[in-house]
């Protein structure tokens, strides 16, 4: 049975034929992306489970689009946009939400890159922005109040 490749893999594929050669940040960043990789243990996972960069034709679409990520994880959902602002950052905004009748989440999500990581409170609703944040790899984590965090692998953004 064929293995379906993820879409990062595929762009970062994509990008490494079109560059001749590849540039030196690039070649880092994907280096950085697997270097930091986290070993879950028992920790929570996050499963993207929507990409809007799947759906777009081509390899680059215009630079002002903004690319709409959703995660999964048991009784939760994790649903962000990721807008570039100005060169070489974007601006990440979006929601946790919990499974009908429950209370709004509490806690932060955490955006970690290769040069460190930057964090959003969730709001009374559960929403959430963060800003400045590095293109390239990319590691969404969830850190609820009194649990374990869940963390998604890496992508690049």
């Amino acid at each position: 049975m064929k293995q379906r490749i993820p879409a990062e893999l595929r762009r970062l594929r994509e990008l490494f034929q079109t560059q001749d050669p590849v540039p030196d940040r690039v070649l880092a960043d994907s280096y950085a992306a697997v270097a930091m990789r986290a070993v879950r243990g028992d920790r929570g996972e996050l499963t993207l489970v929507g990409d809007s960069a799947d759906e777009r034709i081509g390899v680059r679409a215009g630079g002002s689009q903004s690319r709409v990520l959703t995660f999964a994880m048991p009784g939760r959902v994790l649903e962000m946009d990721v807008m570039p602002t100005t060169a070489g950052l974007v601006r990440v905004s979006g929601m946790v939400l919990n499974r009908s009748g429950q209370a709004p989440p509490t806690g932060e999500v955490v955006l970690r890159h290769p040069s460190g990581e930057r964090s959003g409170e969730l709001d009374r609703d559960g929403a959430f922005q963060v800003t400045d944040v590095p293109r390239g790899p990319l590691s969404v984590v969830f850190r609820p109040e009194r649990a374990e965090p869940a963390i998604a692998d890496w992508l690049v953004c």
